[in-house]
């Protein structure tokens, strides 16, 4: 009964341990497609690396990556090549050592992306 128990207490603490990124901005200003993700209960100790965007059945590597704590809050702030058009969107992190998907819901960034072809279902 002890081991059910603290297997159930490990595995509680390893759920919320998780990162659970939510988007905060996605625009293409500056002839680049930015996109910032945040977390609010991040872990100090842990790692985050190789962003990538899923769009339109396609994948994109991050040009470049800069993170930023404050608290608990992780910010992350990524540049891909300038896109123009946005279906069926996510993110892609690697959080210590395992993928992180993050998806981004096209009707919250319809209103940073005017002008340009969203594809919503």
């Amino acid at each position: 009964m002890k081991q059910i128990l603290l297997t159930l207490i490990c595995a509680l603490v390893a759920f919320a341990a998780n990162a659970q990124f939510k988007l905060k901005n996605l625009n293409n200003n500056d002839g680049k497609t930015t996109i910032v993700v945040v977390d609010d209960n991040w872990n100090s100790g842990s790692e985050t690396c190789c962003a990538k965007f899923n769009n339109d059945g396609k994948t994109y590597d991050a040009t470049s990556m800069v993170s930023t704590q404050q608290g608990n809050q992780l910010s992350i702030t990524m540049t891909f090549k300038r896109l123009t058009v946005f279906n069926d969107m996510s993110i892609t992190l690697t959080v210590n050592g395992q993928e992180v998907n993050v998806p981004i819901n096209l009707t919250e960034v319809a209103n940073q992306l005017i002008g340009y072809k969203l594809l919503v279902p």
